[in-house]
């Protein structure tokens, strides 16, 4: 037989055995459960391109061999592919038993990547989304740049929304990071345009601001305080093109990047003929408001700085004023407050019952609180018209504020701050500790964190019998600690991150600040003073705050910012050329004013 008729045959019988082997095998695993395997997924494979080049690199490398040696080739393949998988571990055993070095360790090189799988890809969608949920946020944009399927994963609006819920209007227990609450306002100038007046809800985020003394009296230089409200803004109604929350996330992200590095701009507006004395802003309706001492109001257009209105009727200066979506109060050294339609410019009503100048105001829904000069604070009834005097101060009453519907928070001259219960008309309180002028005194607001702690009690003294116990009792703890140390080491940063949130209080409190130029820190509840700020070098005149951060106005000529968390000093800016007489603080913006008429907006959005 030739040699030729011998490779024939060869390859009949190669045939025919490789035919009946497949034949075997085949059928079975067409409906083995192979398909569930990682590799062959379907929905895999379009994944695995470097697995795909591989195979065209192979495929090439067989199409240089001989017809009669690619068929072997092939066929070697055919079968190993149709083993079942016992079959398939035997095939594997036997070949790996005769390689050699050089291939054993193209094995090794080989093998390796191979056995790397993309847990994300192969898990259930509901499950990856639930481990990306432990990431933060550079962890999460890391992720996305690894490949499509964790992009889309990792952009997902499930993921981002939690960290949303996690950081914004709050700070995060875990990384210590807090975003503002911005507002959407592509969805307020819509509302605006659909309504005839100003329909935006300024209370979301009301300043009011006021300030105490008159400009006649030599006796008693001016003075200012300010009484900030500042509430968790509403959230906007969904709009029909709504955004990812990814980019919600991220533009918060920049902005409170720009808090924490000072970055900035400003802007100066000129209009008054004096000193400015109280400023409120509300970026829901675009509208600014301040008073002055040269008796008139200004409204102006908050992104442009044009002046809207100048409301004239007061005949002495402007010490307070605030404003919601409907109406305007101002305060004067006239002895009167003014009731305003703020976009008519007509005055609508005047109340008459100050005996001296009236230096600070506040409302709400329900009542109107004034403090004046004549040492009284008063409580006007918008509903009933009814209206009562709180008595206890002995001097100016700079601050007023008014706290859960039905306390007042007062701030005077005579250094001291009362809080008073509007059912029965009765101070509940008085902070004692400023040893100068109380010029500002703002309650918290729901939802603010803090770390201002008690201070430390006075050690009792105690009986050596006593002391012996303590310590007999503390032994006896140490002890049952170290049997229980090693069960609880897996549980040491669940405990740890636990002690955290511990350290913060949700306590009521009280920031103030004085003449004596401090700020201070009160328990609402026990009227203990728990921090004194320090830093600047004269009298504080006003103070306003948020949950993330507070700012305070100072005759020193200087804004300062401090941590609302822990009350360290953050930032201090130095742009006007006298006093700070008012402040007054958004989620992007401080804006103040001064005794040079001028008015700074310091915008940290994302235009910086």
């Amino acid at each position: 037989m030739s040699e030729l008729e011998e490779e024939k045959s060869y390859e009949v019988m190669a045939h025919n055995s490789v035919s009946g082997f497949l034949t075997r095998h085949v059928p079975k695993q067409l409906t083995s459960p192979r398909q569930t395997c990682y590799r062959h997924r379907t929905d895999i494979a379009r994944t695995l391109v470097p697995e795909e080049s591989s195979r065209v690199a192979v495929q090439k490398q067989l199409e240089n061999l001989f017809k009669a040696d690619q068929n072997a080739i092939a066929h070697i393949w055919s079968m190993f592919s149709a083993a079942p998988a016992n079959q398939r571990l035997l095939m594997l055993q036997g070949i790996v038993s005769t390689c050699c070095m050089p291939q054993l360790s193209f094995l090794a090189s080989a093998v390796e990547p191979l056995l790397k799988i993309d847990f994300l890809a192969v898990l259930p969608h509901e499950v990856s989304l639930k481990i990306l949920s432990h990431l933060d946020a550079k962890s999460l944009c890391h992720a996305a740049q690894v490949s499509r399927t964790w992009k889309h994963l990792a952009d997902d609006d499930i993921v981002w929304h939690r960290m949303c819920e996690q950081h914004i209007d709050k700070k995060c227990t875990k990384c210590g990071w807090g975003l503002p609450l911005l507002y959407n306002k592509k969805a307020l100038r819509k509302r605006q345009r659909s309504s005839d007046g100003v329909t935006a809800a300024c209370g979301t985020k009301s300043v009011e601001l006021s300030t105490g003394a008159p400009q006649d009296q030599p006796s008693k230089r001016r003075r200012v305080s300010q009484d900030t409200d500042i509430k968790s803004a509403a959230t906007p109604p969904p709009d029909a093109n709504r955004r990812p929350w990814k980019d919600v996330y991220s533009e918060r992200l920049i902005v409170e990047r720009n808090w924490r590095a000072n970055k900035y701009t400003v802007r100066t507006l000129k209009g008054h003929k004096d000193g400015v004395m109280c400023v409120q802003f509300c970026e829901n309706n675009n509208r600014l408001i301040s008073g002055s001492y040269d008796k008139t109001v200004h409204v102006w257009n908050l992104e442009t700085g044009e002046i809207l209105k100048v409301l004239t009727g007061h005949t002495r200066c402007v010490r307070a004023l605030q404003f919601d979506d409907a109406k305007l109060v101002t305060g004067s050294m006239d002895n009167t407050l003014k009731i305003w339609n703020y976009n008519t410019g007509h005055c609508i009503r005047t109340l008459q019952g100050h005996t001296d100048g009236v230096i600070s105001l506040h409302f709400d829904s329900r009542i109107l609180v004034s403090g004046s000069a004549d040492k009284n604070v008063k409580v006007w009834n918008f509903l009933t018209g009814e209206c009562f005097t709180l008595h206890g101060h002995t001097d100016w009453v700079n601050q007023v504020k008014i706290h859960r519907q039905s306390m007042v928070v007062s701030a005077s001259d005579d250094t001291t701050i009362r809080v008073w219960d509007l059912n029965t008309r009765t101070c509940l309180k008085v902070l004692e500790g400023h040893v100068g002028q109380v010029q500002a005194a703002i309650p918290s607001m729901h939802g603010f964190a803090h770390r201002f702690v008690l201070p430390k009690q006075k050690p009792e003294v105690k009986t050596p019998e006593e002391i012996e116990q303590e310590q007999l009792h503390s032994c006896r703890q140490d002890q049952q600690q170290l049997q229980r140390a090693t069960s609880e080491e897996r549980q040491v940063p669940i405990q740890q991150q636990k002690k955290e949130e511990d350290d913060q209080s949700n306590i009521e409190v009280i920031i103030s600040g004085s003449l004596d130029n401090t700020l201070k820190v009160w328990s609402m509840e026990t009227g203990e003073c728990l921090r004194t700020l320090f830093g600047h070098v004269e009298g504080v005149w006003s103070v306003a705050f948020d949950k993330r951060r507070f700012v305070s106005g100072s005759s020193d000529s200087t804004i300062r910012v401090w941590d609302a968390d822990s009350g360290q000093a953050l930032h201090t800016l130095k742009e006007h050329d006298k006093g700070v007489t008012s402040v007054s603080l958004s989620d992007t913006k401080i804006i103040s004013a001064s005794e040079d008429g001028e008015i700074r907006i310091f915008d940290y959005g994302m235009q910086v």
